[in-house]
């Protein structure tokens, strides 16, 4: 073991360890501590996800749980004819226009399967190949971001956006956990296309032509990452039926 970090140590000025030369080690084996790092901070940030699924699914079971309430001071799940009847002062919210969203969800699992292509590019020392779909999975997040902008917002077109129509952040659980999810992906998403942008100028520059996939596998798990993530938000937020036409339960 000391031969061999000796040896990574000569020659740490002339050239980057590859992964295959970094040591094994009794638990990570011979993972680089760039790959390690990632996967601590994809452990928390699945933490900081799963807080707000949690949050989200509470509030959505709890509201059923108080349908038969007649409480004047009420909070509500969500704004619609129900609640509107009800005598509640709110904006009738619109519903989700999931066939346009689930389009949004398989490019975005078409951009992990060109960050696949893009890793085994890198390793073949295909430099074209890998520069390609590079660019190619952050055109296919550029484009997923356009999507999701357009469905909070419709680009000012006449009936078009979610928060035009009525959904508005604040107004009920159902609007306020919908933009705090899904803008909180969007975040992960913005930060995933320009990691991929600085990577594919990196390889448009030879950084990885001599075929050390490290950096490209450390961004692929990040990549990932968002997409699975997006997956499951998707399934919660989108496909689960909401409670119904029941709109109000007490304060707790």
């Amino acid at each position: 073991m000391r031969e061999v970090w000796n040896r990574m140590s000569a020659h740490a000025e002339d050239r980057v360890v590859r992964p295959e030369e970094w040591p094994d080690e009794e638990i990570y084996g011979n993972a680089t501590g760039g790959k390690i790092g990632m996967w601590v901070f994809l452990l928390s940030d699945a933490l900081m996800f799963a807080g707000f699924l949690l949050a989200y699914a509470i509030l959505r079971g709890g509201q059923a749980a108080y349908i038969a309430a007649e409480d004047v001071s009420v909070v509500y799940w969500r704004c619609n004819e129900a609640a509107i009847e009800r005598g509640i002062d709110c904006v009738l919210e619109p519903d989700f226009g999931i066939p346009f969203t689930a389009a949004l969800t398989f490019l975005l699992i078409c951009s992990s399967v060109t960050m696949v292509f893009a890793y085994y590019a890198c390793i073949e020392k295909n430099h074209k190949g890998m520069v390609k779909y590079l660019w190619l999975t952050a055109f296919g997040g550029f484009l997923f971001l356009g999507g999701q902008y357009y469905e909070y917002f419709g680009f000012g077109i006449p009936g078009h956006g979610l928060y035009p129509q009525g959904l508005i952040f604040g107004q009920s659980f159902f609007a306020t956990t919908f933009y705090m999810v899904t803008s909180f992906h969007g975040a992960h998403v913005f930060s995933g296309v320009t990691y991929i942008v600085v990577m594919a100028i990196r390889a448009m520059m030879g950084k990885y032509d001599d075929g050390n996939q490290n950096h490209i596998e450390i961004l692929g798990l990040f990549w990932h990452f968002v997409d699975l993530i997006w997956i499951i938000v998707f399934t919660f937020i989108y496909l689960i039926p909401s409670p119904g036409d029941h709109p109000s339960f007490p304060m707790l």
